[in-house]
């Protein structure tokens, strides 16, 4: 039993703690482990007090997802500085058949300054606001660290259509239309610096299409393929509110522990810093929950 194994775990820190990597099959591929247990005040008996949890789509997966960690952490020694790329999509144009335009994401630009923020004296930073997949493309092939604040979607009958829903212009009117950052064109590309990719969207850690259930094709596992060691993601949808909290105590452990980024520290900072959102709505957990990490 886990819990039972670990139950002289009760230190904080989350860095302290033991890894627990989930790997999840069938429908409970979307089943969120890592926040089992009693969420009371003081209580001591749940995941989130007793380990650092991580998901993993299979044993192989972790292994390369290592491997690939060991390698970002040499690239990125080699340079001066590291890279960094922030998409975020406030608005979001209507797609194919649809009668209104998604909901819009106010906080999206507030997260997008928090993070500048945060990281602008770290990093060279590359931000775009309503950027086309393209551009996304074209700096994330040479970043260390790619954020994501944007509607996702999950295709029902096709996991590899799943993707970040960015937009581009169309025709001679230069129509808004959306542009899909697919998990097919994200795995496809061989990433050499890669080290976090940080999906603030909703359900980028879904997948939907029950007879594809074991096969862990969603967005998160697309930027794993693509050699991002460290991927975090969303099981459900996400409030504006906590993925400006959660973004915002992430990238300041981060960079607060290491610039180089360690395997171990990145866990670790997604646990606390849903934790400390956890802290003031412990009762809600659909409001909290839905983070998880993915990979080495």
């Amino acid at each position: 039993h886990i819990v039972a194994e670990t139950s002289a775990s009760q230190t904080h820190p989350s860095e302290c703690l033991p890894r627990v990597w989930w790997i999840g099959s069938g429908l409970a591929s979307s089943m969120p482990f890592h926040a089992a247990g009693v969420h009371t005040r003081r209580s001591m008996e749940n995941a989130y007090c007793r380990i650092t949890s991580s998901y993993t789509p299979s044993i192989k997966a972790l292994g390369y997802a290592q491997k690939q960690s060991k390698r970002a952490q040499e690239a990125l020694v080699a340079q001066d500085t590291g890279t960094m790329l922030i998409a975020a999509m406030p608005t979001t144009p209507k797609g194919p058949g649809d009668k209104k335009a998604p909901k819009n994401l106010p906080g999206v630009e507030e997260e997008m300054r928090e993070i500048l923020n945060l990281t602008r004296s770290h990093m060279r930073t590359t931000a775009y606001t309503h950027p086309s997949t393209d551009q996304a493309l074209e700096v994330l092939k040479a970043c260390h660290i790619a954020h994501f604040a944007c509607h996702g979607t999950s295709d029902y009958s096709d996991p590899s259509n799943s993707g970040l829903i960015l937009q581009k212009s169309t025709g001679p009117e230069e129509t808004l239309v959306q542009n899909r950052l697919t998990v097919q064109r994200v795995s496809d590309l061989r990433l050499r610096y890669a080290q976090i990719a940080y999906l603030s969207a909703c359900s980028t850690a879904e997948n939907k299409a029950a007879r594809l259930s074991d096969e862990v094709i969603h967005v998160v596992s697309g930027f794993q393929v693509a050699g991002f060691p460290h991927v975090v993601g969303c099981l459900w949808p996400a409030g504006d509110s906590e993925c400006v909290k959660v973004a915002r105590r992430f990238y300041s452990l981060v960079l607060q522990r290491n610039q180089s980024v360690i395997s171990n520290e990145v866990a670790s900072a997604v646990q606390e810093a849903i934790m400390a959102v956890r802290e003031g709505d412990l009762s809600m957990p659909l409001n909290w929950a839905q983070f998880v990490h993915y990979g080495a």
